[in-house]
């Protein structure tokens, strides 16, 4: 389970309020995905949609849950690479952690 921060303040000034994304979200998202999630990417797409969909507000203006592709990508837009860049290391750095433990395991 993830530790999400409840807002990420960005290189621009912007503030992106997240929330973890429950497991009716998440069936949400890969029903937005439609053919997104058929692809050898499809872990891929889902894991950044993930990210994109976690945002809640942007400066405190509410941001409702994308519903489609052209949603999700009309938010990651908005998010922009400075929010991207703001929000990977909350996403992965629990990933990163296992890969040092299951190295060391090896």
């Amino acid at each position: 389970m993830s530790m999400l921060p409840k807002e990420v303040r960005l290189a621009d000034g912007r503030c992106l309020s997240l929330k973890e994304i429950d497991p009716a979200d998440m069936l949400d998202l890969i029903e937005a995905a439609g053919s997104a999630v058929t692809g050898a990417s499809a872990a891929a797409w889902l894991g950044y949609a993930e990210m994109i969909c976690s945002v809640m507000a942007i400066d405190s203006v509410p941001v409702q849950m994308p519903g489609t592709k052209e949603e999700i990508r009309d938010l990651a837009r908005r998010i922009g690479k400075i929010g991207i860049a703001a929000l990977y290391p909350c996403f992965h750095q629990e990933n990163d952690e296992d890969m040092v433990v299951s190295t060391a395991k090896n």
